[in-house]
């Protein structure tokens, strides 16, 4: 992750810290992302961070395989897709502007993930931990800077992303 994130300080008021939850079981990734977050809130469970989305959010960043497991099923309730459906299924409008990444090295899952939160109107990239993000000029992200409208143009758009 890279400690100059423009997109979490753009259109946030002079002085304050953007508000940043993440969601990971791993200890190691959880002291590298907050040393580069150190305002970030870290949770590790699903319930966890269930509760801590009532609040309002300027990011969210999700892993998919929680409980020291790895390539769990999407089905799962111990797992980030279960946050996912809890999101999507419900309204949650103080949560529409959050941008939402997903970090898992789960490539399905963390597929599935930005996808069905793209497809219920979230702002949502697909981006495993560690991958350097890719911005701009002007401070975009790469997935901003070209992100369609509409959830069609947006999938296209992100199964493009995936064959290359």
């Amino acid at each position: 992750m890279s400690s100059t994130n423009p997109t979490a300080v753009r259109g946030k008021p002079p002085g304050r810290a953007p508000r940043i939850l993440f969601l990971d079981d791993d200890p190691r990734r959880a002291e590298i992302f907050l040393a580069e977050n150190p305002s970030a809130v870290w949770v590790q469970t699903v319930t966890e961070c269930i509760t801590q989305l009532a609040e309002r959010w300027d990011e969210v960043h999700l892993d998919h395989d929680l409980g020291g497991e790895q390539f769990v099923a999407v089905d799962r309730e111990d797992c980030g897709m279960e946050v996912v459906r809890w999101l999507c299924l419900g309204a949650r409008p103080h949560l529409l502007k959050t941008r939402f990444y997903i970090h898992s090295h789960n490539v399905a899952a963390g597929s599935v993930m930005t996808l069905q939160m793209c497809g219920s109107g979230y702002w949502a990239e697909f981006r495993p931990f560690g991958q350097p993000s890719h911005t701009g000029d002007d401070g975009s992200t790469e997935m901003e800077a070209y992100r369609p409208r509409g959830f069609r143009a947006r999938l296209l758009e992100l199964l493009r992303r995936f064959a290359r």
